[in-house]
């Protein structure tokens, strides 16, 4: 556990019996980020699939040598005051404002969608979401950093048109290899692609 964004936030480990908690937050920041890009009713759509994002958070959240944190607000914290001043604050553990994590990959339905796959243990950032009101201050960076170490090669998904997310990932190198595949199912008519750093796009 530790600060993060000089005391704003306070990061702490994802454990197995988090589920609950990572898949609530997890639902509640695909709606926010896209409901207005894909359709107004992804998140819905995606609220109905619960299960499978249990499952699946199970399946990743136990995958060798997987990094993963929830972030909180850290209600001690004051703009422009000195950490020890944010020392102290009663968090509220049951309600993350963000969550990060990454893991080795080719994912299993990475293997069937059709696009050349990584090298086996190429790292992955898996997740990577923070509520809206916290956008611009600094979290998001600082969740990056927890799971991917400085240059550490590694490959993303993102929605075709996500600009927002693009940039972020381009100001850390990575960058998109141009080949996209439909997301179909609960995803409507998103299409994603890869971005990689430190890693030649798979031919």
């Amino acid at each position: 556990m530790g600060f993060a964004v000089e005391g704003r936030y306070v990061l702490a480990p994802v454990e197995p019996a988090d589920a609950q908690k990572y898949v609530d937050l997890q639902l509640d920041c695909l709606a926010e980020t896209y409901n207005e890009l894909v359709d107004a009713g992804f998140g819905e759509r995606q609220r109905a699939e619960r299960d499978s994002w249990l499952k699946e958070f199970d399946q990743n959240i136990t995958a060798p040598k997987v990094r993963a944190f929830f972030a909180y607000e850290n209600p001690a914290w004051q703009p422009g005051a000195p950490l020890s001043c944010a020392m102290g604050g009663a968090v509220d553990w049951e309600r993350p404002v963000g969550f990060a994590l990454s893991r080795p990959g080719p994912l299993e339905w990475e293997r069937r969608v059709g696009l050349p796959l990584v090298p086996e243990g190429t790292r992955e950032l898996t997740h990577l979401y923070t509520r809206a009101c916290t956008h611009g201050t600094g979290l998001g960076a600082a969740l990056f950093d927890a799971v991917l170490y400085e240059e550490e090669p590694a490959y993303l998904w993102y929605i075709k048109g996500n600009e927002r997310a693009v940039q972020f990932y381009e100001h850390r190198g990575f960058t998109r290899d141009g080949r996209f595949v439909d997301c179909q199912g609960a995803w409507g008519d998103a299409v994603t692609g890869r971005m990689f750093r430190g890693v030649k796009p798979p031919a």
